[in-house]
């Protein structure tokens, strides 16, 4: 009878993943995500960040940010703009800009993705920023900041 567990082939290690919060800003469980990390008096509709790992073999960071920018516009007003490129601590990340409306406001997310060799599978950690409501542009360029801190370091240690 196979059997399969974690870590193993299939399901590797998950990288480590580090952010700079500012002072105010609070990390929490995640739920499915990693961790979730948000300001302290923001409430359910604050800036906050999450962080995901998606491991697969076939899938390519281009169909990840495809599938993320169909759900954006899949809401009220959702838009995606084009993707781009930055380079945060040596590595490349595929970045998405996405915005819809909830409840009469506008959301703006932005979605960071780059992969990470598991060695038979990739894993493609994800850093997700969420902003809402009248201070949004203010903690866009927060989360923006925040993002910029990423360090991702594979299971065994290597780039």
């Amino acid at each position: 009878m196979p059997m399969v567990g974690h870590p193993s082939a299939v399901s590797p290690a998950l990288p480590r993943i580090e952010l700079d919060l500012p002072a105010e800003w609070v990390a929490e469980p995640g739920g499915d995500a990693l961790f979730l990390a948000q300001h302290e008096s923001a409430g359910a509709h604050g800036p906050r960040l999450t962080a995901y790992v998606h491991t697969s073999r076939e899938v390519s960071t281009d169909h990840l940010v495809d599938a993320l920018a169909a759900e954006a516009t899949a809401h009220d007003g959702g838009e995606a703009d084009p993707t781009f490129e930055v380079e945060i601590d040596e590595r490349v990340w595929t970045g998405l800009n996405v915005s819809w409306f909830e409840d009469g406001q506008p959301v703006h997310v932005v979605h960071l993705v780059t992969a990470v060799d598991g060695g038979g599978v990739t894993q493609h950690v994800r850093l997700t920023g969420r902003v809402a409501g009248p201070d949004s542009e203010r903690d866009y360029e927060t989360v923006q900041q925040i993002l910029e801190s990423a360090v991702v370091t594979p299971a065994g240690g290597g780039g």
